[in-house]
């Protein structure tokens, strides 16, 4: 594989160590409407976009969840837990960043959070100036784990789908990937992805700090060829 013209971040568990707050969060407001939010429930929507989180929910609740007065409470709380405390960053982001930057590809976001989510957290981390592009899920047609958010990142950048390289933790993402036809490294996380699904991705690696070598190895073995 050469190096991608552009590197397509998933952010919550693949940048930012945030899926345990965005839980805490959902759960929380769960509970203040009456509601018991298990934690394999909610790991089954990582990744998915705001209607199909609503689909799932409104399957285990019941048709009477307030779904839509929860996630606006839940989507505030966790930007106000955003603004107070410090977020993790995932081992090797900035790694990538630099990386990327000095091969001359471009970087975009693609989450399923809503932008201004997105947005907040790439500036209080500090890297909001090595990403041309921000892909929310809630601006396009059907989100992850269709591949529309790919391919919207991939025409915002100007790149074809196998110039591009998808960096994701979820099943969601890696089924999206899989189906926009870019390679994919998978990075796991919290989100239980099973081995036929993970199979699907181009590659593995322990955190986004493997990328680069990888890249660079994978070139020079297509130089050799």
């Amino acid at each position: 594989m050469h190096i991608p013209k552009v590197f397509i971040f998933d952010m919550d568990g693949t940048m930012f160590d945030t899926e345990q707050i965005s839980y805490i969060c959902w759960r929380d407001v769960c509970r203040e409407y009456g509601y018991e939010l298990p934690e394999d429930v909610f790991r089954s929507v990582i990744g998915m976009d705001n209607r199909r989180i609503a689909a799932v929910f409104g399957r285990y609740f019941g048709p009477e969840f307030p779904y839509d007065p929860i996630r606006e409470k839940k989507v505030a709380d966790q930007l106000q837990y955003y603004r107070e405390h410090i977020i993790p960053v995932k081992p090797g982001l900035q790694d990538i960043l630099a990386y990327a930057k000095g091969r001359g590809s471009r970087c975009a976001v693609a989450s399923s959070s809503p932008e201004s989510q997105i947005r907040f957290l790439l500036e209080k981390a500090g890297v909001a100036s090595y990403f041309s592009v921000v892909q929310s899920g809630e601006d396009v047609a059907h989100g992850k784990p269709a591949p529309d958010i790919f391919w919207e990142a991939c025409r915002r950048s100007g790149a074809k789908p196998e110039q591009a390289l998808v960096l994701e933790d979820s099943r969601n993402g890696l089924l999206a990937a899989h189906e926009a036809h870019i390679p994919s490294v998978f990075i796991p996380d919290i989100a239980p992805v099973s081995d036929d699904v993970a199979a699907l991705a181009w590659k593995r690696c322990r955190t986004l700090a493997d990328v680069p070598a990888l890249l660079e190895a994978e070139e020079k073995a297509v130089e050799r060829a």
